[in-house]
């Protein structure tokens, strides 16, 4: 009788585990394709500059939910804006984002990303994968992905590589940069701007 509970245990376990799987294999499938297009389209030999920016800008913004992450990194100055300053912001938020991306990203455009695992974390799902070099066990970087799915949609909101959170440390960097000019959006917003002009 205690081996019958046992097998049906084990057997439950296995099923729910199946399941668990099975319902973020499309989130699993999301990333893998994301990944493998952008490291394609960055490391594309055959495209000029502007179709290389083009290409990757379209990706990204289907991609990722632009308007989630840029109100998070701004956290309480959000509220505090004017209507003008938060179009503003959002316009030199994405192009800045954008750069940023690309530039985490374009690391690796020799590697691939190897989706291993995922699980959900509240309302998100995490999927983990490896950045790797084929036939060289000397480069494996942990790049986790976190996902929400809104209104049927699949959404990137950030990227984690090596326990560094891509939106966190925005966030913070962007804090830090307001605390040291007296709370100033607008200094904010002309510095994003800046620094997208010399991209």
């Amino acid at each position: 009788m205690k081996l019958i509970k046992i097998l049906l245990t084990i057997s439950l376990l296995s099923l729910m585990s199946s399941f668990a799987h099975a319902d973020f294999e499309a989130e699993e499938k999301f990333v893998s394709s994301f990944a493998d297009n952008a490291i394609n389209i960055l490391g594309s030999d055959t495209l000029s500059n502007a179709d290389r920016s083009s290409q990757f800008t379209d990706l990204v913004m289907r991609s990722i939910d632009i308007n989630l992450i840029s109100k998070f990194v701004l956290s309480k100055f959000w509220k505090a804006a004017s209507d003008e300053q938060k179009t503003e912001y959002l316009e030199a938020f994405k192009e800045y984002f954008i750069a940023s991306y690309a530039s985490k990203l374009d690391q690796y455009s020799g590697e691939k990303v190897v989706v291993i695992s995922s699980e959900a974390s509240k309302k998100y799902v995490i999927v983990k994968s490896h950045i790797v070099r084929d036939g060289t066990d000397t480069l494996k970087i942990e790049l986790d992905w976190r996902l929400l799915n809104r209104d049927g949609e699949t959404k990137i909101i950030d990227l984690n590589i090596e326990g560094i959170s891509l939106i966190i440390a925005q966030r913070e960097e962007f804090q830090s940069f307001l605390n040291n000019h007296d709370n100033d959006l607008d200094a904010l917003i002309d510095k994003l701007k800046s620094i997208n002009t010399k991209n």
